[in-house]
């Protein structure tokens, strides 16, 4: 019975080792490798905090306004054949109970919005970055 059980996980990891080496080198097929969309990562998180930073302005309805955030630091990257998509997991706190809760998140007893997530991907203009879309999914 255990040399049955020890055949099945051998078998699991072998399958997971195959298929993490096929995504590996499905991903370096493509025009960005591994390493140059990790390296964007902080360049992500810099643009779409810029973004949040305007839903604090006293200008936006308070059904939209926000008074502050955090981004998490943890940033996935799923690739598909048009985009890498950048997943951000970020936490708002609400300007008031109004607030429109869209794309998910959890309401907190302190007020705070978490764990919302948002699908950002990138392109370059004039040699900087800026945010092409961002999304609740891909």
């Amino acid at each position: 019975m255990r040399w049955l059980i020890m055949l099945i996980l051998l078998s699991c990891v072998s399958c997971m080792t195959g298929c993490s080496a096929y995504a590996v080198h499905h991903d370096l097929s493509n025009e960005v490798s591994i390493q140059q969309q990790d390296d964007l990562k902080p360049i992500v998180k810099k643009l779409f905090g810029t973004e949040l930073e305007k839903d604090e302005a006293a200008s936006v309805s308070v059904s939209k306004r926000i008074l502050n955030y955090k981004i998490h630091d943890e940033i996935q990257i799923l690739k598909n054949e048009q985009d890498t998509y950048y997943i951000v997991t970020y936490d708002i706190l609400p300007a008031s109970l109004e607030f429109i809760l869209a794309g998910g998140g959890e309401r907190a007893e302190d007020g705070w919005i978490t764990n919302c997530v948002r699908y950002v991907t990138l392109q370059a203009v004039n040699g900087e970055y800026q945010i092409k879309s961002m999304s609740s999914g891909p």
